[in-house]
């Protein structure tokens, strides 16, 4: 079976489920309300733009929101749609979809006076570690999703922390094309549903 994060969670809840032992099943129990750590990289100036985005949330909301916060929200709303129509050939569809548009720089490039073609150019730019920490049980269920799409799509290669930094820079790409009232208002619901 591949490996869908860093965490590599389900072959370890594949060796714990199988476990007789009490310490086993202990483990196995604390597990599963256990929060693990993952790092994404994004550019710097999506860093930035989500910043601004996260200090805007707090002002409306008048509650702290920070990045972290809103890579949890996205991804809990991936997986919350994943849930609703578990259908892996569209959720593939969105991620290559995702995968496409991500860190290229639309252009026109002129062929003929009148003929222009829109060309995807790669952006070359200095990353950011960013850390986020997530319930085991979410993770993991991220997992279980890509590892059912290897069924049809093998060797996709999508992990958990490619799916969140694309989550990330499709959001924070809307922002930045000006879809900020959108984007809040998304924002403000998902924090509204969470309560």
């Amino acid at each position: 079976m591949g490996k869908y994060s860093q965490a590599n969670l389900i072959n370890e809840e594949l060796s714990l489920i199988g476990s007789t032992n009490f310490i086993g099943k202990m483990l196995h129990k604390m597990n599963k309300s256990s929060m693990i750590l993952l790092s994404i990289e994004v550019p710097l100036n999506s860093y930035l733009r989500a910043e601004i985005f996260c200090e805007d949330i707090q002002d409306i909301t008048e509650t702290p929101f920070d990045q972290r916060d809103l890579l949890t929200l996205l991804y809990e709303d991936f997986l919350y749609e994943a849930k609703i129509n578990p259908d892996l050939k569209k959720i593939f569809k969105v991620l290559t979809r995702l995968e496409h548009e991500s860190g290229k720089t639309a252009v026109l490039e002129k062929k003929t006076d009148s003929i222009f073609k829109l060309i995807h150019k790669e952006q070359h730019e200095e990353l950011k570690a960013l850390p986020i920490s997530m319930r085991r049980k979410y993770a993991l269920r991220g997992e279980i999703i890509l590892a059912d799409m290897e069924e049809s799509y093998p060797n996709h290669g999508y992990t958990i922390e490619r799916v969140l930094e694309l989550l990330y820079m499709d959001f924070i790409d809307a922002f930045r094309k000006g879809d900020t009232t959108e984007a809040i208002q998304k924002i403000i619901k998902l924090l509204d549903c969470e309560e």
